[in-house]
């Protein structure tokens, strides 16, 4: 594979949603014990944070420079885009099951699709509607066959629509930003509103960190690092070399790619439907991909006012 810009964006996008599969296991892990999930979610956001201030320090201060009137944007993009993305997505757990869940924050690319059409006027070519078509359709038949139609409500709902379109606003907003600045100041600055919008609303952070024995802080960690800091900024990386569609497309392989750890750590054995799924899924990216090769490659964006 030669290391063009779309190929580029395909291995990060692809390796985000690797990362964020095999963490959902170990944030799983914390959820079932002694943390909450606005906790962690506030914790990993946090320390990454803290963790890139450090490394920004060391390498390239002049990456924690932004406009302030870019201050506002910044602030929605952590707070409205990434931290409401996972409330949404937590709150529709409680109310439904997982897999349904799942399904529903991972409509973000046709919200995503309809938006480059009708805000951002962007071309609705076959091979984008195809993609998001099967890329969805794969998601629904790896998805849902993990949980029970019975538990369907209004409330979970409203919760799971919620977290597909603030993903895919998430996504957007970043494509946005990265017009500014780079990626690691994108990810920075989304983390620490993530981490301070939480930090506002979720009781007793310090109890309950007091409370974790090495094993769960070693878990958080992990999370912090290859959960989020790892996968967010390759989730970044592809959209400067991707469309938001084609990002979001390709981050629907998260609960493919979930089903098949479960299947050899856990014995959950595949369905048939789950197998068409992933089929679908990986159709859709190549489908995406073949559409890069044929066409030009975008030029790196210039800096701009977000």
């Amino acid at each position: 594979m030669s290391f063009t810009k779309s190929n580029l964006g395909l291995v990060a996008a692809t390796g985000a949603a690797t990362l964020w599969a095999i963490s959902g296991v170990f944030a799983k892990i914390l959820m079932m014990s002694a943390v909450s999930p606005s906790q962690l979610v506030f914790y990993r956001s946090a320390i990454g944070s803290a963790l890139l201030v450090v490394l920004l320090l060391l390498k390239n201060k002049t990456l924690f420079k932004v406009s302030r009137r870019d201050l506002p944007f910044l602030i929605a993009l952590g707070a409205l885009g990434l931290a409401l993305t996972q409330f949404f997505y937590y709150a529709a757990i409680q109310s439904m099951s997982v897999g349904l869940a799942i399904l529903l924050e991972y409509l973000a690319p046709l919200w995503i699709l309809l938006c480059e059409r009708l805000w951002l006027k962007k071309p609705l070519t076959w091979a984008k509607v195809l993609a998001v078509l099967l890329a969805c359709s794969g998601c629904l038949l790896v998805s849902a066959t993990w949980g029970n139609s019975s538990n369907i409500n209004s409330k979970g709902l409203s919760f799971g629509i919620a977290s597909g379109i603030c993903f895919a606003a998430y996504g957007l907003m970043s494509q946005k930003a990265l017009r500014s600045y780079s990626e690691i100041t994108v990810l920075f600055y989304s983390l620490l509103f993530c981490a301070l919008f939480w930090g506002v609303l979720t009781p007793d952070l310090d109890a309950c960190w007091r409370s974790l024995d090495y094993f769960q802080l070693g878990l958080i960690l992990w999370v912090t690092v290859l959960g989020t800091l790892v996968p967010f900024f390759l989730f970044i990386f592809a959209l400067r070399r991707l469309e938001a569609s084609q990002v979001g497309t390709i981050s629907t392989l998260e609960p493919v790619i979930a089903a098949v750890i479960a299947w050899i750590n856990l014995g959950e054995g595949l369905t048939s439907l789950q197998m068409i799924g992933g089929v679908f899924v990986l159709t859709a990216i190549t489908i995406l991909q073949v559409r890069n090769v044929k066409r030009p490659h975008r030029t790196e964006t210039t800096s701009q006012p977000v």
